[in-house]
């Protein structure tokens, strides 16, 4: 079984603000605008066997054509008379795209998620096993020390095992901390959680006291627990889940990136 990936990139913009001509940047953003105006990232998820000959699950044009067609026929209309203060919610967004691409992709893959990206740095998702439970996904950065070691191991096998990290000065990261959350959202007009409250939660719980802190030293949970990289996404996954639990949510994961190039991701199973 294949999964297939496909964004599209766009501003929300009004048709009269659109650029003309021919001329369609679709890696930065199609429709464009030169106005200060929001750019979304729109995204479809299929799965299912690829053809034996030409070796597609589904040709990416079809999903771009199902993609700009919610654009154009369904939101930028529906979007181009409204005050501020009347936008839709992404959760609602979010919904009707999963709805509009049920319907215009061709038979053959199946659908299985849908994404709207508000920045690099908040996202909404929906998948078909709940379409109407929608996930929020926000990023959080702190920063921290720590150093890599076990008691249990001789010096020689500490710097085996974790090299440079052993540094007994230790040594810091700028973490990103990335909380996925699920509620159902039936109306147009719920959320899954207001952005100010869930970000109380994690700045409480994970940010606050972990910040510009020495992870080994500061924080009772890794005096006696290894601070690398897999044990922070459980801890912090341990630390949210009361707090996330009452304000009526499902804390789906949490992943925390130590560098841009080295993650971990825990869904608490």
């Amino acid at each position: 079984m294949i999964q297939l990936s496909r964004e599209i990139r766009f501003a929300l913009t009004s048709t009269e603000n659109q650029t003309s001509g021919n001329q369609k940047n679709t890696w930065a953003a199609y429709p464009a605008t030169h106005r200060i105006v929001p750019h979304l990232v729109l995204a479809a998820v299929v799965q299912g066997e690829p053809d034996p000959l030409t070796g597609y699950l589904c040709n990416v044009t079809l999903i771009d054509q199902a993609l700009r067609k919610f654009v154009f026929e369904n939101l930028i209309p529906n979007l181009e008379n409204l005050p501020l203060n009347q936008l839709p919610s992404a959760e609602s967004i979010t919904r009707q795209a999963f709805a509009a691409m049920n319907d215009s992709l061709p038979d053959g893959p199946r659908l299985v998620r849908v994404s709207l990206h508000l920045s690099p740095y908040l996202g909404y998702a929906a998948e078909s096993e709940y379409p109407s439970m929608i996930e929020l996904t926000q990023q959080f950065e702190f920063s921290a020390a720590h150093r890599l070691h076990c008691d249990s191991l001789t010096d020689e096998e500490n710097i085996a095992t974790f090299g440079k990290c052993n540094n007994p000065s230790g040594h810091g990261h700028n973490y990103v901390v990335e909380v996925t959350v699920a509620r159902e959202v039936t109306t147009d007009d719920a959320t899954v959680i207001e952005i100010d409250r869930l970000a109380e939660i994690v700045n409480t719980n994970v940010i606050d006291p972990l910040d510009h802190k020495n992870l080994n030293t500061d924080i009772a949970h890794f005096a006696n627990t290894n601070p690398s990289v897999e044990n922070i996404a459980c801890a912090v996954f341990d630390w949210l889940s009361p707090d996330i639990t009452k304000a009526g949510c499902v804390l789906k994961k949490v992943k925390v990136h130590e560098t841009p190039k080295t993650w971990a991701t825990y869904t608490g199973v």
